[in-house]
């Protein structure tokens, strides 16, 4: 990697959800990019996995097992201890109820909103601080749920359209403080969360996606580099759609 894609060196980064899928892919990025990276994730042993490959290509990197939604304060002192100060928030940590509403008890939905919604903002209160001092940026992870009705359960598709709210009021408060609030939101994306899906899924997808073509994580992943880098300094309370044209239709 030349020397114009070391967006990140000397900076720090904290990326929630990322032992696999979009989070791994966008802790490689930025690792790969310069940055020291925290690593966020309630699967102990997938953390650790995903921290050690990190490790031995050469990265500096700390896992941080935890729940956002309860250790958001804790999550954040760990990598600021270890690293010095922190430069980058990446809210990617999510969780589905995967039912409809008729069937969905209460805790289904309050257990989706505690992770994607209520633990974003907690990691946000933690990490303020230290982004301020650093003139650091927040990246959240959404999902074209937020705008399209027909995918995924209702819990997860109103969490999501509130961390783009979320998102957008962080940019106004926290412009003068030189802090950045933007937002990736994703269409369908080839994860391990899909492992189990028959090859006839995908294809029953691809009608529907103009471009043609399955997202892997590595596209977001290069664009969350790009939004929490320098080169995007006028950038702020954006949403960044990248579903292959499929919510434009």
């Amino acid at each position: 990697m030349n020397a114009r894609h070391r967006r990140f060196e000397g900076k720090v980064a904290l990326v929630t959800g990322s032992s696999t899928g979009i989070g791994a892919a966008i802790a490689t990025q930025l690792a790969q990019e310069g940055a020291a990276v925290g690593l966020v994730g309630r699967r102990a042993h997938l953390l650790e996995a995903k921290a050690a490959e990190l490790r031995a290509a050469g990265h500096e990197v700390v896992a941080v097992p935890g729940d956002i939604s309860t250790d958001a304060q804790a999550i954040v002192q760990v990598v600021v201890d270890r690293f010095g100060r922190l430069d980058v928030l990446v809210n990617n940590a999510a969780v589905s109820a995967g039912m409809g509403v008729e069937e969905m008890p209460f805790e289904a939905w309050r257990h989706v909103m505690a992770i994607n919604l209520d633990g974003a903002f907690a990691m946000v209160q933690a990490a303020v601080p230290h982004l301020i001092a650093s003139r650091g940026n927040i990246l959240h992870i959404s999902s074209i749920s937020s705008i399209a009705g027909e995918f995924d359960d209702a819990a997860y598709a109103a969490s999501k359209a509130g961390l783009e709210g979320l998102s957008r009021k962080l940019a106004l408060e926290l412009a003068r403080l030189g802090v950045r609030s933007n937002v990736i939101r994703p269409g369908l994306i080839r994860t391990e969360a899909f492992e189990g899906m028959p090859e006839d899924f995908f294809k029953a997808q691809l009608p529907l996606i103009p471009l043609g073509t399955i997202g892997q994580p590595e596209d977001i992943a290069r664009a969350v580099a790009f939004l929490c880098s320098d080169e995007a300094r006028f950038i702020t309370g954006a949403v960044l759609t990248i579903d292959g044209g499929e919510s434009a239709k």
